[in-house]
């Protein structure tokens, strides 16, 4: 029986639990049922704001979506960037520097009524959801992968969520590939993120003389135009990417891949590059000969269905 027939056997039809992504640029919330669709999306760009002020943002927009369930609230799965504090339910995205240690499961408690409140980290989440309806089905170990405004990483080790000790397992942004790079945001040097997120990838470019905008997608446009720093700067970024990739891989003898996330949404003007870099650098683990890397099924909706199995199938940890 595989997992989305057993939510459909083990549910009632109208249960539904509210799912919610947290990003570095955006907060996206919906409700998602026992067939794993997505109702009620709404999206949150994050501005400058207060701790607080960030909160109260998300609850005016989750508490309309919650009031009139009237009990059918199985309860409420979060994926946020990291890093989490599992034990406390707290989070600290990278990114967000007005969060720290924010206590982001009690809060959800307190909104929802609901104690059953599940934390992952946003690539984890993304993980879950293409392990049970996207491209890692069939998977019994599978890495899953996100590069946008950061970079994350999240596992199924023998068909289950891994989240190690802390909540954070496979911090792939956070590998350091060069250690006398630049300083990262979260104040080491040199890691995949400084190199492979979009924004540090349009940062890169515009040092080496680019002027051709602002945003990753102005810079995969004029690569597909042929401007050569454009062309480079990604190719450095797929690069950095995939040793990660092969890090991850290497050390827990996983050849499933499944890679989201904005900067993904390039299409071939980044996934050329990304393949045949992730091709280059397993040659010499000797037995990494086999490696299926693959776009993610669910695209924008991934890190939201995957929050919301954390509370639909229970193969999650509670906090």
């Amino acid at each position: 029986m595989n997992a989305l027939h057993a939510l459909r056997k083990r549910l009632p039809m109208a249960k539904v639990a509210l799912a919610v992504d947290i990003g570095a640029t955006k907060v996206a919330l919906a409700l998602v049922d026992r067939d794993l669709a997505v109702h009620s999306k709404h999206e949150l760009i994050l501005g400058d704001s207060t701790s607080e002020g960030l909160w109260k943002a998300i609850a005016g927009s989750a508490r309309p979506m919650i009031s009139g369930l009237n009990g059918n609230l199985l309860g409420v799965g979060i994926g946020s960037a990291g890093p989490l504090h599992l034990e406390i339910g707290a989070i600290s995205p990278v990114n967000i520097p007005i969060w720290r240690k924010y206590p982001i499961v009690e809060k959800f408690r307190e909104l929802s009524g609901s104690h059953n409140v599940v934390l992952h980290g946003d690539a984890m989440a993304l993980a879950h959801a293409e392990h049970v309806l996207g491209a890692g089905r069939g998977s019994d170990n599978m890495l899953g992968v996100v590069v946008s405004t950061g970079v994350g990483g999240g596992l199924i080790i023998e068909n289950k969520v891994f989240t190690g000790d802390t909540g954070n397992a496979s911090f792939i942004g956070h590998q350091t590939i060069n250690f006398d790079g630049e300083l990262c945001v979260c104040g080491r040097n040199g890691c995949v993120e400084v190199y492979a997120s979009g924004p540090r990838m349009v940062a890169i470019a515009q040092s080496r003389g680019w002027s051709g905008g602002n945003t990753f997608v102005d810079l995969a446009a004029d690569a597909r135009n042929g401007n050569v720093v454009a062309l480079t700067v990604i190719d450095e970024g797929a690069r950095a990417l995939a040793l990660g990739i092969i890090n991850t891989l290497g050390n827990l003898d996983i050849t499933t891949v499944v890679v989201g996330g904005g900067v993904t949404q390039a299409g071939d003007i980044y996934w050329e590059p990304l393949r045949r870099h992730v091709k280059n650098e397993s040659r010499y683990s000797g037995f990494l000969n086999d490696i299926v890397l693959r776009p993610t099924e669910l695209r924008r909706d991934a890190g939201l269905i995957g929050a919301a199995l954390g509370v639909l199938d229970g193969n999650s940890v509670l906090v």
